[in-house]
């Protein structure tokens, strides 16, 4: 907990010297043209496992199964800050591994752990290139976690889970051309009273 509260405050001041520094140019740049809504939908996959760092390269600890997908608009607040909110969907199944235990799915007589999450953050563009734009990112979310089997017990179903999140991550933007563009992203997600989790997600974008 003490070093959740830690990277949380690290990381509002570090927000807060990236706002302070780019304030002093924001009446001397124009917005970027054609740039004011972004659509975004494609692919995702959560890891809830519980392992931490060392599970990232583990298949089995991330989830992409039913409906992985992921819908979001974008807009630019300033040449450098945008907004964006994402709602995203995926489910654990079998063999899956979800907060140190071992997902029993429905086609093993237990039940998919379902995951829905609405996710609302900032997103600050340190390059200025019109093909490439990397991005760092931060907001807050809201998780759900569906009700689960385990192989442990596979008769007992675990109740569903909300979760409120801080979010913070980073990704990047490749556009083909004025309207069209992939995106491809990492975030951790630090939840309020546990399931700290992440989220890795691909997709196309399109510029209104």
């Amino acid at each position: 907990m003490k070093k959740t509260s830690l990277f949380i405050a690290l990381s509002f001041v570090a927000v807060q010297l990236m706002i302070a520094q780019d304030s002093n140019n924001w009446n001397k740049r124009a917005l970027p043209p054609c740039s004011d809504w972004v659509l975004g939908a494609g692919f995702n996959t959560v890891n809830n496992s519980g392992a931490g760092l060392t599970g990232y390269g583990k298949f089995d600890h991330w989830a992409f199964a039913k409906i992985p997908f992921y819908g979001s608009v974008e807009t630019n607040l300033s040449a450098k800050w945008h907004a964006k909110a994402t709602l995203s969907f995926n489910y654990f199944k079998d063999g899956k591994q979800f907060n140190g235990a071992t997902i029993s799915g429905e086609s093993e007589g237990g039940n998919d752990a379902g995951y829905l999450a609405l996710d609302l953050g900032a997103q600050y563009y340190f390059l200025d290139s019109k093909k490439y734009e990397p991005y760092l990112l931060a907001g807050l979310g809201l998780s759900h976690f569906g009700d689960y089997s385990t192989t442990r017990d596979s008769l007992t179903v675990v109740k569903p889970v909300d979760a409120f999140t801080f979010n913070a991550g980073f990704g990047i933007n490749y556009w083909f051309s004025e309207s069209w563009g992939l995106n491809a992203q990492l975030q951790g997600k630090w939840a309020f009273g546990g399931n700290n989790h992440s989220q890795a997600s691909i997709g196309a974008l399109y510029r209104l």
